[in-house]
């Protein structure tokens, strides 16, 4: 009979914990750098208030279906997806030179922000313990603090 491998609680909040930095991030440097490179990527203010409205809407579209989908599809399997949308929607947001290229960006930071963020903390909520649970995700918070302080 093979053990049952228990995972540290604390590792568990420490990875899904590092979503919350990267979320936090991602969002605060939208915003950021899309003021900073206005007049080098060629948009206006107008631009960046729908870029701004479109990341807002998809975080809580992306929050509504996230989580959902990791009690549906697997909460690891979303993780990662969540996590590859992010680098990708980065991507086209740092060499993206034509608004639609940093609509579509923006879009997909959104949604996987706003999905990974349930599916984080149920991970923690299920590895967690009466004792530290509360810990944890207060950590989860924290990190989300420090990635905004970062940025």
């Amino acid at each position: 009979m093979g053990k049952l491998k228990v995972t540290n609680p604390w590792y568990v909040g420490v990875v899904s914990g590092m979503a919350s930095y990267i979320d936090s991030a991602a969002i605060v440097s939208n915003g950021t750098a899309l003021v900073i490179y206005q007049k080098a990527i060629g948009i206006t203010s107008a631009d960046i208030g729908v870029l701004s409205g479109v990341l807002t809407l998809c975080i809580a579209i992306g929050a509504f279906l996230g989580g959902r989908l990791g009690d549906r599809l697997g909460r690891r399997k979303v993780f990662i997806a969540t996590m590859a949308m992010i680098v990708l929607g980065s991507l086209m947001l740092a060499f993206g030179e034509v608004f639609v290229v940093l609509l579509a960006g923006t879009m997909f930071v959104g949604l996987a922000t706003g999905a990974d963020l349930p599916v984080s903390l149920a991970t923690i909520a299920e590895a967690a313990n009466d004792n530290n649970r509360g810990k944890i995700i207060g950590l989860s918070n924290l990190l989300w603090l420090v990635g905004i302080s970062t940025t």
